[in-house]
């Protein structure tokens, strides 16, 4: 029994063509043909490491183990047998066939669907030529021998052989390369004018697997595939196409549409693409009607939007031929009933927090196509750690859509991504494409979305051009307000944007409060600001969406602190971004007017609440600055009520010199005035300033008078607003009995009048005041958690930050992994939001729970951050703190008498704001200086800490930080 190779094999089968006609020519000569036709082709096939399986006649069956063997031969036998000399100069052209496969060894050869196939393919070929299959392609198209090539030549249905075989033709140098179609059972190509991309498909496996889903159900005969310029839509079809090629077993036809305009030439284009040749005695859609009537065809026609008349014609068609189905790709609706509608979106884009993980962005659509197109033009080019995040910003910078994306990557022979994305952010998208087997229109972005534009009625490009200030989502409301300025609309507002979402000029999204938003993707909105500027209409259209903003953030700033603050808070977070555009509108220095100083002015009073509950408070506060720079322009109400909230700005930012100033200079302006309101206002806050300075007794008389001119007014939410501060303190200064009871009438006036997320506040206070004193943790805890959740669902990240830190502490002892992974988000949180105050108080409580685990020089470390951020502020009570925790610290470091100079340094500093130390910390601390008692004599001991509580605080820190 002869032994034949097993496994992945690749199988050979040849034979004379019209070897009877050859017979009857040569006569007795044929037998010496023959001999040296088989002569030579076993000396390829040895050359090739071939394995002769079986020969019969003129016929051979030959297996290699390795495909590229198996071409090598195929080509030096084609060779050999054109350049024979053969007797009275007859031909003799031999057709091969070449499949790979797991064919099963038998004792006299091999079986399988794999020989059948390859056997077929054989039958298929013509004289001289080589016909592969699909497998042998792909594993030999990057590994042929010099000057060798593959032609795509088609899908046949070969005989026995189920579904369609894709056929691939060697191109030999020297040797004949064009040949008859191949002889099959059906001699027709099952694709007809599908285009074969030569860049691979990227990305889109859902959306490929989603939409032959859906042509695959009966009733989806026009399935519509719409989408902006340049998002991918004619790829995404050829994609689709491709996919179905086994089920439209006939025929599956694409039509490109972009050269023609009229209904009449659709037909034709379609005509030309079923075979149908025109007779003049019958209109040409009856011919196509008759031509389609049985026979199952998927027509893909490929940019529809141009030539919407004709869609009463794919109407006609669908209504005539039952079998026939339509992929349509077109920025705009046909609006048939038969239609079903598949968005085309943008390709997803990874988080920005995932910027630098390599391993995610390789998996993303949007940057494997641009890697894969920056490798077409730069062998050399791979995702790296380096250029990674700027490639990431690059593909967000052009929302993800594919064509942006390639003409951006095809710069990268001329550009580093971080060039390329320099040169995006300075608002260069032109990128010109210079690749010529590509339309026209799709060679720049520009090109491709001013087609969508020119497309537009004149109505529609108004509102286009005009929604391009905004860079944010666009309620109705505001969409009327900015394009009803100035040049009347034609047509309702409402119909003009449902038109742009139509022909994919404008996103539509729902927000969650069920309110319809629409929106501009990136690359349109510059393209709109573009006809925005040339249409002369710029300054019109801002001053529109900035008198808006101002009037909308007016009416919801007091609404801030009601039972519907979350509502309102998401509603700004909706405007935000075109709330920004507002300002920097009227922030420009350039041209600086009245209106719009006093404009900008009355948008910042507006969202300092909002700033702050946000976590915004250093934007807010630079934004406020530069409106003050123009305050001489506008009342004296205005501008007292900006300084008051630049004041209150300045002091969550630990700015106190600022904040003082801005609240004398507002404190004069109100009193001229005579607003008593406003006074209470500034009385309060000057109170927070005095707490914030440590003066605890003037905050207290501060705060006082602000209670009373408040309850005469009958301002419930500022009474509580102020029993707030007077409960912090109360808690600093040890009375928690106090500080209880004047949280727990904020909870009653709350909960009537129905403000339940307002609670959130006296719940934090409470929480704090339980814990410290060390009464009731259980309830402290309860209380935290509480707090926590009102706080997460209103979004004020500032408190969300100090929950957190408040919670971790109650946990520490009990739940030390759960308490450590709380200040870890608090600590982010407050780095986020730039507050020092919470950031030095977090870094405590970090070093707190670094020691109760032994790990002093961690602990150190926190402690010695939080004393640097300490000593730029006037928060003596956690400074204080800072230092009795430090100095425990110490004491196990073996430094006792820098930890006894610190603790002398705190005493002070706690005597001098009369703020004793909490409870819940006293005990430890109380051993802790026993410890260093016992370490050191009573002489010693008394030095050090008068050294530290003598000295200032400067050279105390220098003196204990240096051990």
């Amino acid at each position: 029994m002869r032994q034949f190779p097993i496994g992945t094999l690749t199988l050979l089968f040849t034979d004379i063509e019209g070897s009877t006609r050859l017979l009857r020519q040569l006569g007795s000569q044929y037998a010496d043909v023959l001999r040296e036709c088989r002569r030579l082709m076993r000396a390829a096939f040895a050359q090739g490491n071939g394995f002769e399986v079986d020969t019969q006649g003129d016929a051979f069956f030959v297996v290699f183990e390795h495909a590229t063997d198996a071409i090598m031969a195929a080509v030096i036998a084609q060779h050999s047998l054109f350049e024979n000399q053969w007797p009275e100069e007859v031909s003799v052209r031999v057709r091969m066939g070449i499949h790979t496969g797991e064919p099963q060894a038998v004792e006299e050869g091999y079986i399988g669907l794999d020989v059948h196939h390859a056997a077929r393919i054989m039958s298929a070929a013509q004289g001289g030529q080589v016909l592969l299959s699909q497998k042998t392609h792909d594993l030999v198209a990057t590994n042929l021998p010099e000057e060798v090539g593959l032609r795509d030549i088609g899908t046949f249905r070969l005989k026995d052989i189920p579904g369609l075989s894709q056929l691939f033709q060697l191109v030999i140098p020297g040797l004949p390369s064009t040949f008859p179609p191949p002889t099959t059972s059906s001699s027709r190509r099952s694709l007809r004018n599908i285009p074969r991309p030569s860049a691979s498909f990227v990305g889109r496996q859902q959306e490929v697997e989603v939409l032959c889903q859906q042509l695959r159900r009966p009733n989806v005969r026009l399935l519509t595939l719409i989408g902006t310029a340049g998002v991918g839509k004619t790829r995404l079809a050829i994609q689709v196409a491709s996919m179905l090629e086994h089920q439209f077993t006939d025929d599956v036809c694409f039509v490109g549409l972009e050269q023609v305009s009229t209904s009449d030439e659709v037909i034709s284009k379609i005509a030309q693409a079923i075979g149908v040749q025109e007779e003049k005695e019958k209109p040409l859609i009856e011919q196509v009607k008759t031509a389609l009537a049985d026979q199952p065809m998927l027509l893909v026609l490929d940019n529809f939007e141009h030539v919407l008349g004709a869609r009463l014609a794919i109407a006609e068609l669908l209504a005539s031929c039952p079998a026939l189905k339509f992929l349509i790709t077109s920025r705009t609706m046909l609006h048939l009933q038969a239609e079903h509608l598949f968005e085309v979106s943008p390709l997803p884009l990874p988080a920005s927090d995932q910027a630098t993980d390599l391993e995610i962005l390789s998996q993303s659509a949007a940057i494997a196509l641009f890697v894969q197109r920056a490798q077409a033009i730069q062998a050399n080019f791979y995702l790296t750690a380096d250029n990674a995040p700027a490639i990431h910003q690059i593909c967000v910078l052009l929302d993800g859509i594919p064509l942006a994306i390639e003409l951006a990557a095809a710069q990268s022979r001329y550009f580093t991504p971080a060039n390329l994305l320099a040169r995006l952010q300075e608002g260069n998208m032109h990128f010109q494409g210079k690749f010529q087997d590509i339309p026209e229109r799709q060679r720049t972005l520009q090109q491709a979305i001013t087609w969508s534009y020119n497309l537009l009625e004149p109505a529609e490009q108004l509102v286009f051009r005009r929604l391009a200030v905004c860079t944010g989502g666009i309620s109705l409301e505001l969409a009327e307000h900015i394009c009803s300025t100035g040049e009347p609309l034609n047509s309702q507002i409402v119909e003009l944007l449902e038109n742009l979402v139509d022909k994919s000029m404008l996103q539509r999204r729902i927000s969650r409060n069920g309110e319809a938003r629409f929106w501009l993707l990136r690359t349109l909105r510059s393209y709109g600001a573009e006809r925005l500027a040339e249409a002369g209409e710029v300054a019109t259209t801002l001053t529109a969406l900035s008198t808006y903003n101002v009037s909308r953030v007016e009416h919801i700033a007091p609404l801030l602190a009601g039972a519907e603050q979350i509502s309102w808070l998401d509603q700004l977070d909706h405007d935000y971004e075109n709330i920004r555009v507002s300002y920097n509108w009227l922030l420009d220095e350039s041209n600086p007017d009245a209106t719009r100083s006093e404009q900008a002015l009355r948008l910042c009073i507006g969202m300092t609440h909002y700033w702050d509950i946000r976590g915004y408070v250093e934007e807010g506060s630079n934004c406020i600055a530069r409106a003050l720079a123009n305050a001489h322009m506008v009342s004296p109400a205005i501008k007292a009520q900006a300084l008051h909230s630049a004041g209150f700005l300045a002091l969550m930012q630990g700015e106190i010199a600022q904040s003082e100033a801005f609240l004398r200079e507002s404190q004069i302006l109100f009193r001229e005035n005579g607003d008593k309101a406003a006074m209470a206002n500034i009385l309060r806050l000057q109170g927070n300033l005095a707490m914030v300075k440590n003066s605890f007794k003037v905050a207290r008389r501060l705060l006082e008078e602000s209670l009373a001119l408040d309850l005469a007014e009958g301002n419930i939410r500022r009474t509580a607003s102020t029993r707030i501060t007077l409960a912090q303190i109360a808690i600093v200064q040890g009375s928690y009995s106090k500080a209880y009871a004047l949280l727990e009438e904020n909870i009653a006036e709350y909960e009537a009048l129905g403000e339940q997320y307002s609670t959130a506040y006296p719940l934090y206070y409470m929480a704090r005041t339980l814990f410290l004193s060390n009464q009731d943790l259980a309830k402290a805890q309860e209380l935290a958690e509480s707090s926590l959740h009102l706080f997460r669902a209103i979004g004020n990240h500032r408190f969300v930050a100090y929950t957190l830190n408040l919670l971790a502490q109650i946990l520490a002892e009990r739940q030390a992994d759960k308490a450590d992974a709380l200040l870890a988000e608090s600590n982010q949180l407050f780095k986020e939001i730039k507050d020092p105050y919470g950031h030095a108080e977090v870094l405590i409580a970090m070093g707190r729970l670094a020691a109760s685990h032994h790990a002093w020089q961690q602990a150190r470390s926190y402690y010695e951050e939080s004393l640097t951020i300490l000593q730029t502020l006037e928060d003596k009570e956690q400074l204080a703190t800072c230092l009795e925790g430090y100095g425990a610290v110490l004491v196990r470091q073996g430094a006792v008498s820098q930890a006894v100079q610190a603790w002398g340094q705190a005493a002070t500093i706690r005597s001098t704001i009369v703020a004793p130390i909490p409870p819940i910390y006293r005990t430890s601390y109380i051993q802790t200086l026993a410890q260093a008692r016992a370490q050191l004599s009573p002489q010693a001991f008394q030095a050090a800490w008068q050294a530290g509580s003598q000295a200032s605080l400067q050279p105390t820190l220098a003196s204990i930080t240096t051990h």
